[in-house]
């Protein structure tokens, strides 16, 4: 038979014989604690339901005995009032809350002052904004207008043609334009010649005339030294159609460096002009 100490758990083996019936106390080896054993046929003797009823009595605590009649009335009580104090402090806050202050009398003269002196200058403030707003909605307004009707624009006021190159964006009002153009100097037994060839397309959505071109030869610093004028070869084109031109110059300048061309007479007779 195996026994345990209560006091250390040592664990030693006896003989059963040398209990006996009736039990006897042995002692640790380690700790020198002394304790009764009994014999194993005197456990086995108890009734299941004292075991039972042992273990249910270790395994289900002690319950705390329920509160008298008084603890209870008094309890309530206590929540009672402290509600009472919770619901008075609330009232007192939104009281104070819903009242305005009250300005002394130091206070509210200054304040008058100031709207006084304030309430003439909001008018003007308010339709200065008004009139700057509408300003800057009427020149979006006229800007836009003016890119979208370009070309009527530059038919009323055609200095205006200069500007809107300038920003990159080109008018033609005539509806003509110039390719592949060229110029050479040829020198043969008559002289020496300035030679300007091209094309003239329509880009028209009709039939357009052919005005004059005008041929103009620039110095290297852009200054126009001379110009002439020369009849196209066909009064007017259909849309999309193309028409080569030739021009001839004799004893150009010889500071001339590039050739510009336009429509219309370059000089107030119509033929040519000396710069």
């Amino acid at each position: 038979m195996q026994i345990v100490c209560p006091n250390c758990a040592s664990r030693y083996e006896i003989a059963e014989a040398k209990i006996g019936t009736g039990g006897r106390k042995v002692r640790c080896a380690s700790c020198q604690t002394t304790w009764q054993i009994e014999a194993p046929q005197a456990l086995e003797a108890q009734p299941a339901q004292e075991v039972l009823q042992s273990d249910l009595d270790a395994a289900i605590p002690e319950l705390p005995s329920p509160p008298s009649a008084e603890q209870t009335a008094a309890e309530l009580e206590e929540e009672l009032r402290r509600a009472a104090e919770i619901d008075a402090d609330i009232s007192a806050i939104t009281s104070e809350q819903a009242e305005p202050p009250q300005p002394d009398a130091a206070r509210s003269q200054p304040t008058k002052r100031k709207r006084g002196w304030a309430a003439p200058r909001n008018p003007a403030a308010h339709l200065s904004s008004a009139a700057a707003g509408i300003f800057v909605a009427v020149g979006l307004a006229a800007l836009g207008l003016g890119l979208w009707q370009r070309e009527r624009v530059v038919r009323m006021v055609p200095q205006f043609a200069g500007l809107y190159a300038t920003i990159g964006l080109p008018v033609n009002v005539r509806g003509l334009a110039f390719s592949a153009v060229e110029s050479e100097l040829v020198q043969d037994p008559q002289g020496r010649f300035l030679v300007v060839s091209g094309d003239v397309t329509n880009i028209a959505k009709g039939t357009t005339k052919v005005p004059p071109i005008t041929v103009m030869v620039q110095s290297e610093d852009g200054k126009v030294l001379y110009s002439w004028t020369t009849e196209p070869p066909r009064p007017s084109l259909e849309p999309a159609e193309l028409m080569h031109f030739r021009a001839r110059l004799a004893s150009p300048p010889n500071d001339g460096r590039s050739v510009q061309l336009r429509f219309g007479t370059g000089s107030p007779d119509g033929i040519a002009s000396l710069h």
